[in-house]
């Protein structure tokens, strides 16, 4: 299932679960409120199943005694939250431990978007960004797969519009034969805008927000 979270729920998203200990009496707790937050931004309420929290409440929940812990019980209770956080990801990420640090858990972009990512020369410490992009492309039918062909470089622009015009006179300097610099009429009678509004509407060009004025380009593959 495709996981979509909104901006303000990226915003607040624990990409970092928990660091520096492997021990399930710790590890449970950590794991069990990520669940909860995951299943209500979802809207999944059955996220965890009803054996899986059975055993949380007996574990580690407010009223569990030292009595009744299991190891075996808590291994395995481990798995089933660490897989329901991996079903819970962010379209593009999945849930695990650090390749750095086996200690280190949380959400971490998965190997094909990593590359299409640095196909776009954005860095790698950004995972909200990423998250929103990632749906972005998605919602477009653009996937690591398509993500290559679809790229069509960057544009720039204090507004959508205004980097759609940037990039329509960028593609026609490429495309037309003149000497551009010298080159100044019909530079100044040519609306731009009206062209890149041709290009988005005629032939599935599209525009990504990066952020600092700095856009990406696609088309529709």
């Amino acid at each position: 299932m495709a996981n979509t979270y909104n901006t303000d729920q990226l915003a607040a998203f624990p990409w970092i679960v928990s660091c520096d200990t492997l021990r399930p009496e710790d590890l449970l707790p950590k794991f069990w409120s990520v669940a909860e937050s995951c299943a209500v931004w979802l809207d999944r309420p059955q996220l965890l199943n009803a054996e899986t929290l059975a055993s949380l409440t007996k574990l580690v929940g407010e009223d569990s005694r030292e009595a009744d812990w299991d190891d075996e019980e808590a291994a395995a209770t481990l798995e089933d939250l660490s897989l329901a956080l991996d079903d819970a990801a962010p379209l593009g990420f999945y849930f695990g431990a650090s390749d750095g640090d086996g200690a280190c858990f949380g959400f971490w972009l998965d190997e094909s978007w990593a590359e299409a990512l640095q196909l776009f020369g954005l860095g790698n410490d950004d995972p909200t960004g990423w998250a929103s992009l990632i749906a972005e492309l998605d919602a477009d039918g653009i996937d690591p797969d398509t993500v290559e062909d679809s790229y069509q470089g960057r544009a720039e622009g204090w507004s959508e519009e205004r980097a759609g015009a940037d990039y329509a006179q960028q593609l026609a300097e490429d495309c037309c034969d003149f000497n551009w610099d010298k080159l100044r009429w019909p530079l100044t009678c040519i609306d731009w805008a009206g062209a890149w509004r041709e290009l988005r509407m005629g032939d599935g060009y599209s525009l990504r927000d990066i952020g600092g004025g700095d856009w990406l380009v696609f088309r529709a593959v």
